[in-house]
This record gives structure tokens, sequence and C-alpha cells, in this order.
């Protein structure tokens, strides 16, 4: 009996495992987005009529500052390819010096921006000057 329950655990621990891994590149946002169905925005409401929270946070940051509106990450809520988590091929569309840098560094290997800056919450920052020899 000990021998069968040790086998069953060693079984569903293996299982567990492979389960992990094949799905942990699902978790980082990747080159392609997570496709979502949004419904409909009822005439007169926006973004923010659900997302409050999310949209103030957004409001405080460089995107809002710079005119990025929810719908140039996500795209239009009636669109088949509403995107609840944009690839990082969207953020190339804007930030074509730091997605190249992001994919070639071995050290992001399997990051994404949204690995060290939150998607609406991110503030700006300067890269460190190089160390002095």
């Amino acid at each position: 009996m000990n021998s069968f329950c040790a086998r069953m655990f060693g079984l569903t621990l293996f299982v567990f495992l492979v389960l992990a891994i094949a799905f942990q590149p699902a978790i980082a946002q990747q080159d392609q987005a997570t496709h979502i169905f949004h419904r409909l925005i009822p005439a007169g409401d926006t973004c923010s009529s659900c997302h409050k929270v999310v949209y103030d946070q957004w409001k405080a940051s460089p995107h809002a500052a710079n005119g990025v509106e929810c719908t140039v990450c996500h795209g239009e809520t009636t669109s088949k390819d509403f995107a609840g988590r944009p690839a990082l091929s969207t953020c190339d569309n804007c930030h074509t010096d730091q997605v190249p840098q992001l994919k070639s560094d071995p050290f992001m290997k399997g990051k994404t921006c949204v690995s060290c800056h939150q998607a609406h919450t991110f503030v700006e920052h300067k890269k460190a000057a190089p160390a002095v020899k």
C-alpha cells in the first residue's frame, strides 16, 4: 500500500511539474496578445465607467501625459482582436529602441515590459550613468 501511495504521489508531482513548465510562458507577456471578448461600451460611457481605479492610475502615467489612450494598446472594444493583455509587439510600435533591447538581452529572457513596469502605474526612470572606471 505504501509503495502504491508513493508511486501515485510521484506521478502526481511529475504531472504538476510538466503542467507548470508548459504553462509558464503563458503567464508572461509574449509576442502574442491575450485576446478576450469585451462587451460593448454603452453610449456615453468610457473605459473609466467600469475600470475606474485602472483609469485613474493610467491618468497619472506618462502614457496619459502623451495622449496614449486605452485603445492604442488594447484595441477597440468592438474588435475581435481586443487585447486584455497587449502583445509585446504593441509596445514596439512606440518603443522601437527598448523592445529590441529587451528581446536581445540574455538577462531579460522570458521577461517583458510589464515584468518591471506595471501596465498602468509605471513611472518613467532614467538609466543609471555608466560606472566610472
